[in-house]
């Protein structure tokens, strides 16, 4: 889920943002994706060992990233709700460029999970009560699939299918390093590079996303188009607002992501708003201008889908999704 949550927290939230209430998750904006650049540095202050010596702990708070805890409406009483995390391995979750045979790992000391809770009237509650015995709690969610796939060094190719059930509505695409995907210490996980990619597309439903093919030449400035959809997709476009990826950052900083918006209208209009449910073969396709490196590349895709959660009388889950 360590993709989702990056996807997140680098497409939609604006720059003021990530400037400011993300650090309390430990989130800090690199600038570009150096391993010296003032945000790696504000995070490996939070654990440095004080001046006597004594080793530090930083305390966090976000929002647990999935996709029933990201709709709108809360639950109703009585709803039993099960919650496992397991946390990746260190190799993932820390970068120390500079250690030599030094071996560092992350020990969570404490959690714990703070739910906001409403108390209602007698009356309200009653009602709600006697509607359930009409009709279920409906709540709309937009449900997220995330998927990697192995492109192996010297291939100037790929073609390969996402999803096979519905069409989702929106799909997010990056590009990472396979040593940088498994873990490791040295390295970013999080470096989303474009590799020298020619033309990309999404095949859904039949329909080809763009309609009209890209042309791209990232070493000599052609990207414009895909960096543009990109904004757009996300609903930056346009507006007075800024997630905080420029055109530069986007071919070498490391946030090349890549979005396509597969809905009709191509709009996004929140969780609450239900495009034309569609199913099919959802695939991409990929050429790039010089072949794949030595070691691969992993590709990771995340789509995003109308679903429905509802919940009975007797608090029984009826869902198309795995909650």
């Amino acid at each position: 889920m360590a993709y989702k949550s990056i996807f997140d927290y680098e497409l939609t939230y604006p720059q003021t943002v990530k400037n400011s209430y993300l650090s309390a998750a430990g989130y800090y904006d690199d600038g570009d994706m150096g391993l010296n650049g003032v945000g790696f540095e504000n995070r490996r202050l939070l654990f440095a060992p004080s001046a006597d010596g004594t080793q530090r702990s930083a305390q966090f708070m976000a929002k647990l990233d999935v996709d029933i805890c990201n709709q709108p409406r809360y639950l109703v009483n009585q709803c039993e709700v099960d919650i496992e995390l397991l946390p990746h391995d260190s190799n993932f979750l820390i970068v120390a460029p500079g250690a030599t045979n030094h071996k560092y790992h992350l020990e969570v000391l404490a959690c714990k999970l703070y739910i906001k809770k409403i108390e209602l009237m007698d009356s309200l509650a009653f009602d709600i009560a006697k509607k359930l015995e009409l009709k279920p709690a409906r709540y709309p969610m937009r449900k997220t699939s995330l998927k990697s796939l192995f492109i192996s060094e010297s291939r100037a190719e790929f073609n390969a299918n996402l999803w096979m059930d519905q069409v989702p509505r929106r799909v997010v695409l990056g590009m990472v390093k396979n040593s940088d995907f498994v873990g490791s210490q040295k390295t970013q996980p999080f470096n989303f590079q474009h590799f020298n990619l020619r033309d990309i597309s999404i095949n859904a439903g039949g329909v080809n996303y763009p309609a009209s093919p890209y042309s791209l030449d990232f070493p000599n400035g052609k990207y414009v188009r895909i960096y543009h959809d990109m904004q757009e997709a996300i609903g930056y476009a346009g507006t007075l607002d800024s997630n905080g990826i420029s055109m530069q950052r986007f071919s070498t900083g490391g946030f090349c992501l890549l979005v396509f918006n597969l809905t009709n209208s191509q709009e996004d209009n929140g969780p609450e708003t239900f495009d034309l449910i569609k199913n099919g073969t959802t695939s991409v396709k990929m050429s790039f201008n010089e072949p794949i490196p030595q070691g691969g590349v992993v590709l990771i895709a995340m789509g995003e889908v109308d679903s429905l959660l509802m919940l009975d009388r007797n608090r029984t889950i009826t869902s198309d999704i795995s909650v």
